[in-house]
């Protein structure tokens, strides 16, 4: 005589699998922007005991300046996920751009040879990203003739440009003539 009855063993997969992210990349902004949409992140390696379903990664359309986390998720068979970070850096490696004003020529100030308080103008500059100073070399007072004015544009990433002036100090002052009065010539004897 025999009778039965059944029993369910039922094997849930509860182990994560693994994933490990593609490497840490440095990448420069696209030229005249300051983001980057031509990343190339490379494959995560990603293995399970049973099953991988999917392996995906939350990266955006475009980077912007700095850096940004990329989280590489695997999903198994069973749901399970497990995750990895890759950084992306994008550096500024575009130069800022300037055009230095016009040269100018400046007569020198009054009764000296030399000019003072000259009126360079400003420069005019761009950059992709940010700037941060422009300054120039000009001296506090321009000798006669011509003097260059070099000026530096500097973005927010260290980038640098220069332009050039010229100062020129013309001398349209008068000389100054002094008339004495004629001399005279004695005759004779001084004792007369």
């Amino acid at each position: 005589n025999t009778a039965t009855a059944e029993q369910t063993v039922t094997v849930v997969d509860d182990v994560d699998p693994s994933i490990t992210a593609p490497a840490d990349i440095i990448v420069s902004a696209d030229a005249g922007v300051c983001t980057t949409s031509s990343v190339s992140l490379g494959s995560a390696s990603s293995s399970d005991n049973c099953s991988v379903a999917s392996v995906t990664n939350n990266a955006p359309a475009s980077y912007p300046l700095g850096s940004t986390t990329v989280i590489w998720t695997v999903t198994d068979g069973s749901g399970n996920t497990a995750t990895a970070e890759q950084t992306v850096t994008v550096l500024d490696e575009e130069n800022p751009s300037i055009t230095a004003p016009g040269d100018i020529t400046v007569p020198a100030d009054a009764g000296v040879c030399s000019a003072s308080s000259v009126d360079l103008g400003s420069a005019t500059t761009d950059d992709n990203c940010s700037l941060a100073s422009t300054t120039n070399n000009a001296p506090a007072t321009f000798p006669l003739g011509s003097t260059t004015v070099t000026w530096t544009v500097t973005d927010g990433s260290g980038n640098t440009a220069t332009a050039t002036q010229i100062v020129t100090v013309t001398d349209d002052e008068d000389p100054v003539i002094v008339f004495c009065a004629p001399s005279r010539a004695i005759d004779g004897d001084v004792n007369n």
